[in-house]
């Protein structure tokens, strides 16, 4: 089984805190702090985080490629997954949606995480979502990660000797 907490992306959740919540020097009032959580299955980041925002624009930009790839008949392409921010008062969750289909500009799919921090959605939910509200997108196409713009953000930010674990631990290979 991989160890490492992105080695199976779907499985796993990013979280912003919400507008309301208390940021101090990257802690929320609920003493959350920016990075991987305790039980490192989640990685919390600030809402105002610059390069997680860089990739959610990015996601959103390039959704056309995702939905082109994910209804062509190309099987190269495969583990197609959104990720989309699920509220619940102040707190927003970031989560991995998969077993896709795509009617006129939404999305249908089911909730691949557990939540971590919000009640209002489960693992196994099937929900629908409009395109242009994703936060990021990925699939993989022979072998190589395509999207996956958080996954990179946060990668980026490992040291050497965690990303090469990382790197080890996935299917996917990244440019």
């Amino acid at each position: 089984m991989n160890k490492h907490p992105l080695a199976q992306p779907l499985l796993k959740t990013f979280v912003v805190f919400g507008a309301a919540a208390s940021l101090l020097a990257g802690c929320d009032s609920a003493g959350k702090k920016a990075g991987w959580n305790d039980n490192t299955l989640i990685y919390n980041a600030s809402k105002e985080d610059p390069a997680m925002l860089a990739a959610q624009q990015k996601g959103r930009a390039t959704v056309g490629e995702f939905i082109q790839a994910l209804t062509s008949a190309d099987t190269t392409n495969y583990n197609f997954a959104v990720k989309y921010g699920f509220v619940e008062g102040d707190e927003r969750e970031y989560m991995w949606i998969g077993d896709l289909t795509v009617r006129g500009d939404s999305l249908y799919g089911i909730i691949d995480n557990d939540p971590e921090y919000i009640h209002n959605v489960a693992s196994g939910q099937p929900v629908a979502i409009h395109k242009d509200s994703i936060a990021d997108w990925n699939y993989t196409h022979n072998g190589k990660l395509m999207g996956g713009y958080s996954i990179r953000v946060i990668r980026d930010r490992m040291t050497p000797a965690e990303r090469a674990e990382f790197d080890k631990s996935v299917s996917w290979k990244f440019d």
